[in-house]
């Protein structure tokens, strides 16, 4: 599954100049990361991209709306209703046009593609006009625990909030006046990733709710965990995004390779290699995957082998007779499917099928099986498969997944998930977005739109792990609850998580265990 994409970046601190090919924001239409084109064999032509840059804000528009409508993988899937959505977007577009106003031509563009939940539909992000909206915070993160309960996780000591009263793992009861969960439905989460589960949208809801225009006033009431209740007023201030820093799961796993992509001010922890290995207390061999391409992340020239690191980190973990093996993908980018088939190979004894990709052929104006273009294969089924290799490591393996675990990292970790001595384990589900990217649309104010214009399916030539109502991804085999405990901990930087995976691999004894 074509899942990479094209993003110069320039680090000019004499460290690094990197040329990341990443799925999920950047792509170039029908190509994938080692230069090959999707088969324009047998009348097959994937969809490229077009600029409508130079119209008008409304003329870009109809030109997007045209081309996106047309070639979305997902829209019965998803039941996406674009005459609807263009009825609705289009007015507020001519309006914007007509009194130039950018902001509300840039709102109306958000609102429109966030109507598709699917992670991987995306626009450039003007953060000049996002931090408009949600430049300011209320001193203090948010929570949802699994009892439903809103919590405050962290509290600034030096803000207005905590000097009123409000101290870590305060429930937020109301928020001007009103029940909270009431609120919450009525966030606006356009300017983060687009949510394509229920699960995702909530999580965003509740880190959105602390954000909004700086100097907004709002009344809330909470109570303390020491019974300690207050009604308070507040005023939100420009803290750098600190409030969304605190929330999971910024606070504990870094999100340093996405922050490249996206050219980030602040890039968090930005990693110096794609993959990342040791050795964790009780001989537990750990892995950390940013994602399935190869980066030259430290300015070399050369961009080492991310499947050959992987392979030299099992094959070290393989001699050293480790109890089992910890894959960390949360906040994984994506890459290529055919990567994630040969890293698979590792912990298969029997060739199975990883996907067939089901791509919009603009020839015919349909959905067709093509083959993968990385792949170089004989498969009369152009199906891409797992075909068992060497390392071969058969001890107990968790994969650790959240919602930032998106497109070709979840075929990682269903892979995983699948095997009988694998499990898949977190807070939350992954992304939910796992199709084929690559279509892409320039427009006015120098903006460029993208979306997956195929999609994978499974031996029964179904969609698999693409959300649908609500619902989709790997769902974790074993599922840690957030607890009040847990949000506290990891608010303090305590990766709970970690400590779970290890915590099984220590007790395994090769049965699924469920919720921990």
């Amino acid at each position: 599954m074509e899942r990479k994409t094209a993003l110069p970046l320039f680090c000019f601190s004499g460290v690094i100049m990197v040329f990341l090919f990443i799925v999920f924001y950047l792509c170039q239409p029908g190509m994938a990361a080692d230069g090959s084109t999707l088969s324009q064999n047998d009348g097959y032509a994937a969809p490229l991209t077009e600029d409508f840059s130079g119209l008008s804000w409304s003329g870009s528009f109809e030109k997007l709306h045209k081309k996106i409508s047309c070639e979305y993988a997902f829209t019965d899937w998803k039941k996406i209703d674009w005459e609807y959505l263009y009825k609705k977007t289009g007015p507020k577009i001519d309006n914007a046009q007509k009194s130039n106003d950018f902001t509300a031509y840039y709102l109306a563009l958000k609102e429109y593609l966030y109507s598709i939940p699917d992670g991987h539909v995306y626009m450039t992000s003007i953060h000049e006009i996002d931090n408009k909206f949600i430049g300011g915070g209320f001193g203090f993160s948010a929570i949802k625990l699994s009892n439903g309960k809103l919590i405050a996780n962290w509290v600034d000591g030096s803000g207005e909030a905590y000097a009123k009263g409000v101290r870590p793992g305060a429930e937020i009861i109301e928020w001007n006046g009103r029940p909270v969960e009431d609120v919450l439905d009525k966030v606006p989460v356009i300017f983060g990733s687009n949510p394509a589960t229920n699960e995702d949208l909530v999580n965003q809801r509740v880190r959105y709710l602390t954000r909004s225009p700086i100097n907004t006033s709002v009344t809330i009431t909470f109570s303390n965990i020491d019974r300690s209740r207050g009604k308070i007023s507040l005023c939100s201030y420009d803290d750098k995004r600190l409030s969304l820093r605190k929330n999971y799961p910024a606070c504990v796993v870094s999100d340093g390779l996405r922050d490249l992509i996206l050219d980030a001010e602040d890039p968090q922890d930005p990693p110096l290699s794609m993959v990342e290995k040791r050795f964790l207390m009780g001989n537990i061999g750990y892995i950390r995957v940013w994602g399935e391409i190869d980066l030259d992340l430290n300015g070399i020239g050369e961009a080492p082998s991310t499947l050959g690191l992987f392979r030299d980190a099992l094959s070290e973990f393989k001699k050293a007779g480790v109890r089992g093996l910890i894959l960390d993908i949360r906040n994984n980018v994506g890459g290529l499917d055919s990567m994630v088939a040969d890293m698979l190979a590792s912990f298969y004894t029997e060739k199975v099928l990883y996907e067939y990709q089901n791509a919009y052929n603009t020839v015919t104006g349909k959905m067709e099986i093509c083959p993968d273009p990385s792949v170089k294969t004989s498969q009369s089924d152009n199906g891409l498969y797992i075909d068992p290799a060497d390392p071969y490591f058969e001890g107990p393996v968790v994969a650790l997944i959240n919602s930032k675990c998106v497109s070709s990292g979840e075929g990682l970790a269903k892979g995983i998930n699948d095997l009988l001595q694998g499990e898949t384990m977190g807070f939350y589900g992954t992304n939910g977005s796992f199709g084929l990217t690559g279509d892409e649309a320039k427009i006015s104010g120098n903006i460029v739109v993208r979306w997956p214009y195929g999609q994978s399916l499974d031996k029964d030539k179904k969609i698999q792990i693409d959300s649908r109502n609500g619902k989709g991804g790997v769902l974790p085999s074993i599922r840690i609850p957030m607890t009040l405990d847990n949000a506290l901990k990891i608010a303090e930087g305590v990766d709970v998580e970690l400590e779970r995976a290890i915590e099984f691999i220590n007790s395994y004894t090769g049965e699924r265990a469920g919720e921990i």
